[in-house]
């Protein structure tokens, strides 16, 4: 029955993933003229489409590039058709769980059954993820700042949403970052855990205190790596922030993609920077339901009216709902294939 539990977890939240959709696209095309929606949909610039397409190509090609950088680091050899792997099994899994919580264990069980050590591929996952949130922090901050006179007049109750989505983000930075690098913060959150655990009286407080133990020291193992490869922290900041840049742009392409005048590509990205740190961390799959709604809010000043709800379902169509599609189709297509070579042998 136990062993039932992770497909039954996994069905649900799919089930829950396309009821969102589902539900999402009634309420944003209910009372729309679709045959006017198909019209521009069949008038919209396409090779700037592709570009959009491309921006999340690079998107998961750099996330591909530091996982193989961090794990070949590490002594793990690796190749980047792997990585490339690793990268798309870690955005169906973000996409299609609450809260992208399935992203990272399912990279890391995928790496296990390539013989990937487990310590090696979670240290590269702690890199990139600390690396991530780094550069996703930075630039939401950079967005709300330059654009706060923007956006105050846009967001209204929207700013609590942000404060929040920012606050988590900067936490689990900070967070992230200290454990990383200070071993006293560690030894203290190990020891304030440890005594909540007893003062709650929990069963289990012994192996999660041990649990706890291991993480930790897999935390001072990356600082340790860290501090020895500083060129390689830098390259793979830089990848990052060349990851970020693409994601953030592909609104950019989307309104050039509807023949909309000219418009300022630092004002598109950072408003998206900002709409992203502000529902990333809602336990929805794929924050769906929620962007469509920022987006709607957020771009209603930079689109035409009559243009928003198209360019809303485009940016997702690109960004979101057609890589899951074909991430879940190079997810089956890799275990079928797995599942063959262990029959075979």
């Amino acid at each position: 029955m136990k062993r039932n539990r992770p497909l039954t977890r996994i069905l649900l939240n799919a089930a829950l993933f396309v009821g969102l959709i589902a539900l999402t696209f009634f309420v944003l095309l209910r009372g729309q003229n679709l045959s006017e929606l198909a019209a521009v949909l069949r008038d919209v610039k396409v090779r700037y489409l592709l570009l959009a397409a491309g921006c999340m190509c690079i998107f998961l090609l750099c996330e591909a590039i530091n996982l193989h950088r961090c794990l070949r680091l590490f002594g793990s050899q690796c190749s980047l058709l792997h990585a490339v792997k690793y990268a798309l099994t870690g955005f169906f899994f973000s996409s299609v769980t609450p809260s992208a919580s399935g992203g990272q264990p399912m990279q890391l069980y995928t790496m296990h059954r390539d013989h990937v050590p487990m310590s090696h591929g979670a240290l590269a996952l702690l890199i990139q993820f600390a690396s991530f949130q780094t550069v996703t922090v930075t630039f939401a901050a950079a967005g709300f700042v330059s654009q706060y006179a923007f956006l105050s007049q846009e967001i209204g109750k929207f700013r609590y949403v942000f404060a929040l989505g920012a606050g988590i983000n900067a936490l689990l930075l900070l967070f992230t970052l200290a454990a990383i690098l200070s071993r006293r913060l560690c030894n203290l959150l190990r020891r304030a855990v440890h005594s909540i655990l007893h003062a709650l009286h929990i069963k289990r407080a012994a192996e999660i205190d041990r649990s706890l133990a291991e993480q930790l020291a897999l935390y001072q193992q990356s600082a340790a790596c860290l501090r020895q490869n500083v060129p390689i922290v830098c390259l793979i900041l830089a990848v990052t922030t060349l990851q970020i840049i693409a994601f953030y742009s592909i609104p950019y392409w989307v309104y050039l993609s509807l023949g909309l005048p000219l418009c300022s590509f630092w004002l598109i990205t950072s408003i998206q920077a900002v709409l992203h740190v502000a529902v990333s961390s809602l336990p929805l799959p794929g924050a769906v339901g929620a962007s469509e709604s920022a987006f709607l809010l957020l771009f209603q000043a930079i689109f035409p009216a009559a243009a928003l709800h198209d360019a809303m379902l485009l940016n997702r169509g690109v960004s979101f709902y057609l890589f899951v599609a074909l991430s879940g189709i190079a997810v089956a297509f890799s275990l079928s294939r797995q599942k063959k070579n262990s029959e075979a042998i």
